[in-house]
C-alpha cells in the first residue's frame, strides 16, 4: 500500500528532524489517530517508541473512549498521559509543562473540515502555540483507515460497533443516521462503522 509507504516515510522524517523527546502523538481514541499509535508501535522506525502519546480529553468524554485509552495503554505497554480540555489549550497547557516540544503528530485527512490545504509538516497558525504539525495521513480515505484496522486487527473503540463513525464528546456525537437500520422495534440499531458507504462524504453525519 503506497499510502501507508509514504506514511511510514513522513513518521521517520518526523524523527530525522526532531529528537523523539521534542515529538508527541495527539490522542483521542478516535480510529485515525488509533492507526497512527498502530504504525508508531509497529514500525522499525529508530526512536518512534519513544514518541510521547497524549490522551486530549474533551469536557464530556465517552466512558468507552476512557476505557479504549486504558485499553491502549495495556496493548502496546505505553504511557499515555492526560490533558483536559480543547485543543487549543490542550496544546498550550502540552506546551507550558514540556517546554522541550516541537512537534505534534496528529491523525487529520483531507476530508475532514478545515484540512484540504494541509501538507504532510506545517506549523500551526498564528495565536496558536507554535508547533510543527506532522500528517501522516492527510491522503488516507476513510476507508483506508478501517482497512488497516481490520487487516491488521488493530483494536478500536467499541462505539464503532455502535454506528458512530465521527466520535467527539458525548454533547456533539450521536450515531450516524446513515447506519441506522429499519426495525419495527423501538430501540434503534445501528451498522458498524466500516459499513457506511460514500465514508468521506457522510462520516460526520453523526457530528451535531
Amino acid at each position: 500500500m503506497s499510502k501507508l509507504k509514504e506514511s511510514l516515510r513522513i513518521i521517520k522524517q518526523a524523527l530525522t528532524t526532531f529528537s523523539p523527546g521534542e515529538i508527541f502523538l495527539s490522542f483521542n481514541g478516535g480510529k485515525d489517530c488509533t492507526v497512527l499509535l498502530d504504525l508508531i508501535h509497529s514500525s522499525n522506525l529508530t526512536g518512534a517508541r519513544e514518541i510521547k502519546c497524549i490522551y486530549v480529553r474533551p469536557l464530556n468524554p465517552f466512558s468507552e473512549i476512557e476505557e479504549f485509552v486504558e485499553q491502549c495503554r495495556e496493548h502496546y505497554g505505553i504511557t499515555i498521559s492526560t490533558v483536559n480540555g480543547g485543543i487549543k489549550s490542550a496544546l498550550e497547557a502540552i506546551c507550558r509543562e514540556d517546554t522541550q516540544i516541537k512537534a505534534c503528530i496528529m491523525g487529520s485527512r483531507r476530508s475532514d473540515p478545515y484540512c484540504e490545504q494541509l501538507e504532510p509538516f506545517k506549523e500551526t497558525d498564528a495565536g496558536w502555540p507554535k508547533l510543527m504539525r506532522i500528517n501522516p495521513l492527510l491522503d488516507w480515505t476513510c476507508d483506508d483507515i478501517w482497512n488497516y484496522i481490520r487487516e491488521q486487527n488493530v483494536p478500536y473503540c467499541t462505539l464503532y460497533e455502535r454506528g458512530y463513525t465521527s466520535i467527539g464528546d458525548k454533547t456533539n456525537t450521536i450515531p450516524n443516521p446513515h447506519l441506522k437500520v429499519e426495525s419495527k422495534d423501538e430501540e434503534a440499531t445501528y451498522l458498524p462503522a466500516y459499513a457506511l458507504k460514500d465514508a468521506d462524504k457522510y462520516e460526520r453525519a453523526g457530528r451535531l
